[in-house]
């Protein structure tokens, strides 16, 4: 029941228009499924030694992490559509002109600017999510359409084009932003914070400060999807190490890209409910347990396929236990800044770390960053050890 004064002032938009930004949101990272292609191509074109790929990564991802916190602040006082169509000119000229001008030299300074533009479309998404009353299920939603849109991207270039150069590749991208500039009216033009409790409407909620629990569980999302992220980026490399065949890693992981779309429809139809932290627990178990058996069967695609699965079954509830334990929904926003800057730092630590000795300990490193996150958002503190040291004092007290 949102009308347009509602939308003006940034209540909770249409469904097709947070499925819009969705799309959007999720067409703006396109990159992340030809990734591999791009820069096997930039280091065959000589535009860069292998050894820096991952600090290139990584200036990109954070450059997107940093694009979509600056558009919390910006949508509170501009239009969701003038921002998205100066985000998306920015994504379209930076990928376009690349082609132009391929220098090594301005390899770092193009993907950055790219990314800062994606940032900001995937900042518009976060926030629309943000203001719906089915976080968990628009959060699957746009998990979906990234898997969805980044396979098929990837397979157009498979079947069509095997051997696309780098330029090819990105105006494959300039491409698809441009495409982006039909969808701008089925934006809303307002975004809000989100809904929230009229009890919690208080001097906090004008600031938009996440609080303590907020910030915790921004810091799970951190952890968990940083250490997902650890396994899936090395793990082509180590099925090379375990001497599985280059046609046989393609079709391990186009398994657990098909599980990764799986889990997330799954979770599209499974709303939110009081169980969820249950189900972040079981899920997260599977998601351990299914990298295990991966570990010790490299080969086995089902593992493969059930590590998918459990992922991006897994995700979608991180978000539901975040506006959960915010109500405010002031942290909710920078729940893709806090995903992306765990892609962005936990594999180039682990990798930093573990890979030149050997490629499995990194893989074991993300589980690591898994178990810690969850670990870190059911901790509780030590309620019996305050309460004794309270007893103490009052009988130190009653002594005196």
């Amino acid at each position: 029941m949102t009308g347009p004064a509602s939308e003006e002032n940034g209540a909770s938009p249409r469904p097709a228009q947070t499925a819009t930004s969705i799309i959007l949101g999720s067409l703006a990272i396109l990159i992340f499924g030809i990734q591999p292609l791009l820069y096997a191509a930039f280091v065959g074109e000589g535009l860069i030694e292998p050894d820096r790929l991952g600090l290139l990564s990584a200036a990109e991802v954070i450059a997107i992490a940093i694009g979509s916190s600056l558009a919390i602040p910006a949508l509170k006082h501009a239009s969701v559509r003038a921002i998205a169509g100066l985000a998306i000119l920015l994504v379209a000229a930076a990928n376009y002109f690349q082609t132009l001008h391929g220098s090594a030299d301005m390899l770092f300074v193009f993907r950055m600017v790219a990314g800062l533009g994606s940032g900001f479309l995937v900042g518009i998404a976060g926030m629309a999510i943000a203001a719906t009353s089915r976080v968990g299920q628009w959060a699957a939603a746009y998990l979906l359409a990234q898997a969805t849109s980044q396979f098929l991207h990837l397979q157009w270039f498979a079947l069509f084009w095997p051997a696309p150069t780098s330029k090819e590749l990105l105006l494959s991208l300039a491409i698809a932003s441009a495409a982006m500039l039909a969808g701008l009216p089925f934006l809303p033009r307002r975004l809000g914070a989100g809904p929230a409790p009229a009890t919690e409407m208080g001097t906090d909620q004008g600031t938009g400060r996440p609080d303590a629990m907020g910030i915790r569980w921004l810091a799970v999302m951190f952890l968990f999807v940083g250490g997902v992220l650890t396994i899936w980026a090395y793990a082509g490399v180590w099925l090379e190490s375990e001497n599985v065949s280059a046609p046989a890693a393609a079709t391990i992981l186009s398994s657990s890209l098909a599980g990764q779309a799986v889990g997330a429809f799954a979770a599209c139809l499974i709303p939110s409910s009081r169980h969820d932290r249950l189900r972040l627990t079981g899920t997260t178990l599977l998601l351990l347990l299914s990298a295990g058996a991966w570990f010790a069967w490299p080969g086995s695609a089902i593992a493969a396929a059930g590590f998918g699965i459990w992922w991006l079954s897994s995700v979608p509830v991180l978000s539901s236990i975040l506006s959960d334990a915010d109500p405010r929904r002031a942290a909710l926003p920078f729940a893709p800044a806090a995903q992306l800057a765990g892609i962005a730092i936990i594999p180039t630590i682990a990798g930093f770390l573990f890979a030149a000795r050997d490629v499995e300990l990194v893989l074991v490193s993300g589980c690591a960053a898994i178990a810690s996150g969850l670990l870190l958002g059911f901790a509780r503190r030590p309620q019996w050890i305050i309460a004794w040291l309270k007893e103490r004092r009052r009988g130190a007290g009653a002594d005196r």
